[in-house]
């Protein structure tokens, strides 16, 4: 086991030397790193055997993890690294065998101002109630961007804020607010339950880390409480605006009628982002993004369920703040950026 653990640390420490994001790691193939969003064999390295990745799973997973695999057959978790390295890992079977991937959690929080948003989006720090949905396909800085959101709000207002998370990736030191993060299935047994308790707490600043199989029944909690004194930021897997109204619709209709989810979403709603990592000339990523701010417009389209009419808006609507994804690729790529 100690082999196993020296080679494992080695060769994260390669992988981050390299500035790689993220690490794969299957039997019969060489260790495999994403750099720049292109993906890169480590030929240095040995192909992993099947000993060695069995090896590296039992050194990571806890006996209740393995319960999970065994169940589900596979499981997300967050471990910590010599070298103040964090990653979120990810192992689960293919072809009846293990494999593994890890992707690296920055150590440090970036500060809002330096990720190149505008300040319509940067201004929600200061509000005190409704919804904020950040969405982009996995791997595309939304929980990063998510961490600087409540960091700034951390250090610069007095806030009790709750964190929802399977699992917790990003851990915050409360400084002027108070931050408690719970992890499902650890801390609270579903998203549905610690949502739940939201309501009997004086929550000012609510996270929700990506939900997939909870969605339906949380949903509608996350409106009431966005709907109260809360101000809640909701992290989803998706790549447009209209996409994200559409899920959100889709799950409140289980407990209101359409026109109800519709007026009630139109009146809690402050904003979308939809952002993506694109691969920067001369290295590194850079991110475009998409903003939606529930403007007038907007809120009238969501209660009349013209949904089809919203991607209009945004394009015409920059005085606003807002911003398609089309305006931001379009500007990146005349800058010469991409």
């Amino acid at each position: 086991m100690e082999v196993i653990s020296i080679f494992i640390n080695k060769i994260l420490s390669e992988a981050v030397r390299k500035k790689s994001t993220s690490l794969r790691l299957s039997i019969g193939s060489f260790p495999m790193i994403r750099v720049n969003g292109e993906l890169l064999a480590m030929e240095n390295e040995e192909i992993i055997s099947r000993e060695t990745l069995t090896g590296i799973v039992n050194s990571i997973v806890s006996d209740e993890e393995w319960k999970s695999i065994e169940r589900e057959k596979e499981v997300v978790l967050v471990r910590d690294f010599p070298g103040g390295l964090r990653f979120r890992i990810n192992v689960f079977f293919q072809k009846n065998l293990p494999t593994i991937s890890f992707y690296l959690i920055p150590h440090s929080i970036r500060q809002l101002n330096e990720l190149n948003l505008p300040t319509s989006f940067t201004d929600f720090v200061s509000l005190k109630s409704g919804l904020i949905v950040v969405v982009g396909p996995f791997s595309s800085g939304k929980t990063s961007t998510i961490a600087s959101f409540i960091d700034k709000i951390n250090r610069e207002q007095y806030k009790y804020i709750i964190t929802i998370e399977d699992p917790i990736e990003q851990i915050f030191i409360s400084q002027k607010s108070v931050i408690n993060q719970r992890q499902v299935g650890i801390d609270s047994n579903s998203f549905s339950s610690a949502l739940s308790y939201c309501l009997e707490e004086d929550v000012d600043l609510i996270y929700v880390s990506s939900i997939e199989q909870d969605f339906n029944s949380a949903m509608p909690i996350i409106m009431n409480l966005a709907a109260g004194n809360s101000l809640v930021i909701l992290e989803l897997n998706s790549n447009n605006s209209v996409n994200v109204l559409e899920r959100i619709l889709s799950a409140s209709y289980k407990t209101m009628s359409k026109e109800a989810a519709r007026y009630c979403l139109a009146d809690v709603l402050q904003g979308i982002l939809v952002q993506d990592l694109f691969p920067k000339v001369g290295g590194e990523m850079v991110m475009a993004y998409e903003l939606l701010i529930n403007n007038s417009a907007i809120k009238s389209l969501i209660r009349e369920g013209k949904l089809n009419q919203i991607k209009n808006v945004i394009e015409s609507s920059g005085n606003d703040g807002m911003r398609s994804m089309k305006k931001s690729i379009d500007t990146l790529i005349k800058n010469g950026e991409i």
